[in-house]
């Protein structure tokens, strides 16, 4: 899974003496900012989505271990279809503290929501518009409610047949996980991502792949040295052929600043995506490359080495699909005050199909964080952590328009130094009506 994990955005202003202390009291005051929640960073897969090889999900803004959703059909009609949902989840560590030291606060949230897709084919050319609105409501903690915004839009235009121009656009408005921050203290970030990729994909023979992308994220006045702007650039030169799959050999160069703490992590990629079905049940996609990481502005460690993304689908049967997957990433979009972290993770995850209308699902997901600064500018009261989260869900369709679904989530989340450890409960109910 290539995220990649990722957003970005700032606000200009010199380094200072002054920054440097407001930051370290704001740090010694929280014992430290925590984080679960990522946007994962190297989004590689966008070779996919430009050409004929599978497209790796850009999931900007979207937790590392995730608040359960309620579960939505895939709308794939032209025009405009609207889904309303809503769900009641109950959550004993709303703001992701160490209950040794902190008695845990646990609410009941109740989150309406609505889900708008437009489709439409213009001659060879298709627009999709996709905005996902919803508001939390905490019963307990009131002043806590939030709503939540993301709005995405992308077309592609097919030129001459042999080529594909894909723009897309993404503004996404949300209150922080309480993951990153391990105290009852708001963070309301706006996450935006333009990006340009374009192909000439060929069924048979070489094409080539060119990627362009600008993301940014703003956070709240206290948490702005987490603020970022990241600009990317992708080209390579991909190879399909029936018998042996999709293959791009690609270089990809990303520039990551922190304005506030005048950060600028500078990232080399070289590698390979390969995409293939290698039987009718199976499905491999890797994405093997080679990562330079260089920091300009503080005395931050390289990092040179290896990094992945695989992912393994297979469906040993018809009424179940077990999927494998893990990854290892440079990860800048954090509120962990960090240059940046290298993060590795494992993924396993089942879907059974118990009835035509009825489906459940597990997942489990392991991972680590390995995190790099200025010593002499961040203050961060730990240096590595560990997570895990255990899933468990079932989705009922009710009629042909109405669906049901419950979930269960534990996650716990553990540092080298023992502070802004976590674990947390998350029971979920919810249902959503397609009009």
């Amino acid at each position: 899974m290539l995220d990649r994990g990722v957003g970005n955005g700032h606000r200009m202003k010199d380094m200072t003496i002054n920054c440097h202390r407001n930051m370290r009291f704001l740090l010694q005051r929280d014992k430290a900012f925590g984080t679960t929640s990522i946007v994962a960073g190297a989004i590689l897969a966008a070779v996919g989505s430009i050409g004929t090889a599978q497209a790796q999900e850009q999931r900007l803004g979207v937790p590392l271990v995730p608040v359960l959703p309620v579960s939505r059909p895939i709308i794939v009609e032209p025009g405009l279809s609207v889904t309303t949902s809503g769900e009641v989840a109950y959550d004993d560590n709303i703001f992701r503290t160490d209950s040794d030291r902190t008695p845990s606060v646990e609410d009941f949230i109740l989150t309406p929501g609505a889900r708008l897709v437009y489709l439409s084919q213009i001659g060879s050319n298709d627009v999709r518009l996709d905005a996902d609105l919803a508001y939390s409501y905490f019963t307990q903690n009131p002043d806590r409610s939030r709503g939540r915004a993301d709005v995405r839009g992308q077309a592609t235009f097919r030129i001459a047949g042999a080529c594909q121009v894909t723009p897309s656009a993404r503004l996404l408005k949300q209150q922080a996980d309480y993951g990153d921050i391990n105290a009852a203290r708001d963070n309301f970030q706006t996450l935006s991502d333009l990006s340009l990729r374009a192909s000439c994909p060929r069924t048979v023979g070489l094409y080539p792949v060119v990627d362009l992308d600008r993301r940014t994220t703003v956070n709240s006045p206290a948490f702005d040295f987490a603020d970022l702007k990241t600009v990317s650039l992708l080209a390579g030169v991909g190879y399909n052929r029936p018998s042996l799959g999709q293959a791009v050999f690609y270089y990809r160069y990303l520039d990551n600043r922190r304005p506030t703490i005048d950060v600028t992590n500078r990232i080399d990629q070289i590698g390979v995506t390969f995409n293939r079905a290698v039987v009718s049940t199976v499905t491999l996609s890797v994405d093997a490359h080679y990562l330079n990481v260089q920091s300009r502005g503080a005395n931050v460690r390289p990092y040179r080495g290896a990094g992945w993304d695989a992912a393994l689908e297979v469906r040993p049967v018809p009424a179940l699909e077990l999927t494998l997957k893990s990854g290892r990433r440079i990860v800048n979009d954090s509120l962990v005050p960090a240059g940046y972290a290298i993060q590795t993770d494992y993924q396993v995850g089942a879907e059974l199909t118990l009835a035509e209308r009825t489906r459940l699902r597990a997942g489990a997901l392991f991972g680590s964080r390995r995190f790099r600064g200025d010593p002499l500018v961040i203050a961060v009261p730990f240096a590595s952590d560990d997570f895990q989260s255990y899933t468990l869900g079932a989705t009922r369709q009710i009629g042909a328009r109405l669906n049901a679904n419950v979930d269960a989530q534990y996650s716990t989340r553990n540092t080298d130094t023992a502070f802004n450890q976590y674990r947390f409960t998350r029971l979920v109910a919810g249902v959503s009506y397609r009009f």
